[in-house]
């Protein structure tokens, strides 16, 4: 295989090109229009992914607070002035879901930065329909709980537990 066949097509301007264009590096280096389609279908899911996993990283957050508010009023030591803070073992935990949640975007980042249209166009498609399947638990202004039936309850958020309208 000569040079010219293992070249990269780098360009700083939006293009279309499927054939000989490197994502990220050159070891990804799309060499045919099934590479291509594979590519943006990778692509794709992992941005659902990324959507899926920030999903599960509030759900994670959610446990951590209500084990907590459990825990305090069970034991009657229910503090409105002092903001929850969680243990050095949740709080790592924490950080490696934000860690995969970063790590991932910083990669489509780079994989956009190709400007090519494809993969532009499945990242964006990829945000919508992860949005779409996994964003559902969050709407500004409500507190959401999951029910069994994994439908999902508005609760009006409150003060102190005291039920006047938080501002």
């Amino acid at each position: 295989m000569s040079d010219s066949e293992d070249t990269c097509k780098l360009t700083m301007l939006w293009n279309w090109d499927t054939v000989d264009a490197c994502i990220i590096s050159q070891q990804w280096h799309v060499r045919n229009i099934r590479q291509y389609a594979g590519t943006l279908a990778g692509i794709f899911l992992v941005v659902i992914f990324v959507e899926a996993f920030r999903r599960t990283s509030r759900m994670y957050d959610r446990f951590i607070l209500r084990r907590f508010q459990n825990r305090a009023k069970f034991a009657e030591r229910v503090r409105e002035d002092r903001p929850f803070r969680p243990s050095i073992l949740q709080h790592l935990i924490r950080s490696v879901f934000y860690f995969v949640q970063f790590s991932a975007a910083y990669l489509l980042m780079l994989a956009a930065m190709t400007h090519n249209g494809g993969i532009i166009l499945a990242i964006f498609i990829g945000a919508l329909v992860g949005f779409f399947m996994f964003g559902r638990d969050t709407v500004a202004g409500a507190n959401t709980t999951e029910s069994t039936d994994y439908g999902m309850h508005l609760e009006q958020l409150t003060y102190g537990g005291k039920g006047q309208p938080k501002a």
